[in-house]
């Protein structure tokens, strides 16, 4: 599946069905999809009162067709939570790639992953469904979300040792971080008044500050 913000129809269903025969990522496409319009379905009825025939009639489509991209609702859950992991994960890697200061590429995770979310995920209240995935599915990402963890304490230790930020405990300032931007998929719409783009970039600057920086911010 594609993980990365790649541009697609704020609508689902127009993005499934606009998919071409020809495509080699259509199935990425419309799996992509799936996952936006499940998310919707979600956030209006909750995880365990939406129903496949529901998420199908999202994309006007039928529940049969759905079946040759997922298998149950379990799954999508799971798809929802393994590609915002990979996106945080993309993020921190094209921090570190620029090769800023450790408070720069901070900044850049934070406003790469909030922007990598709201375009390609877009309304997703189900990654707060974090203990409905089956327990396999719950140590994997766990799994992964303790690896990301602990990359971005190493920035952060990284960045007191440069004093860019007052000392901090990182543990507790990765969790304070992440969590804000998680919550993101709680209240996002992509139909308000200031889009994932400017959203990321609000946030990015919260999060410098949160980290009490030992001089001015710039970008």
């Amino acid at each position: 599946m594609t993980d990365s913000a790649s541009p697609i129809s704020d609508d689902p269903a127009s993005a499934w069905h606009a998919a071409p025969e020809e495509r080699s990522d259509r199935h990425d496409i419309r799996r992509l999809s799936l996952i936006r319009a499940a998310g919707r379905a979600f956030g209006r009825k909750g995880f365990h009162r939406t129903t496949l025939d529901e998420i199908a009639s999202e994309l006007s489509v039928t529940k049969p067709m759905l079946y040759r991209y997922v298998r149950s609702k379990q799954e999508i859950l799971y798809e929802c939570h393994r590609m915002a992991v990979s996106m945080a994960e993309d993020a921190l890697d094209d921090a570190e790639a620029r090769g800023g200061s450790p408070l720069e590429q901070i900044a850049d995770f934070a406003e790469g992953y909030v922007a990598r979310t709201t375009t390609a995920l877009g309304t997703c209240v189900v990654l707060t469904e974090y203990y409905s995935m089956t327990p396999e599915d719950t140590d994997r990402i766990q799994e992964r979300r303790r690896k990301l963890d602990t990359r971005l304490r190493e920035v952060l230790r990284q960045a007191m040792a440069q004093d860019e930020i007052a000392p901090c405990d990182p543990k507790l300032a990765v969790f304070f971080f992440m969590g804000a931007i998680n919550g993101v998929s709680r209240w996002f719409s992509e139909g308000g008044a200031r889009d994932g783009h400017d959203i990321a970039r609000v946030f990015s600057d919260h999060v410098v500050a949160s980290l009490s920086p030992r001089k001015p911010w710039q970008r």
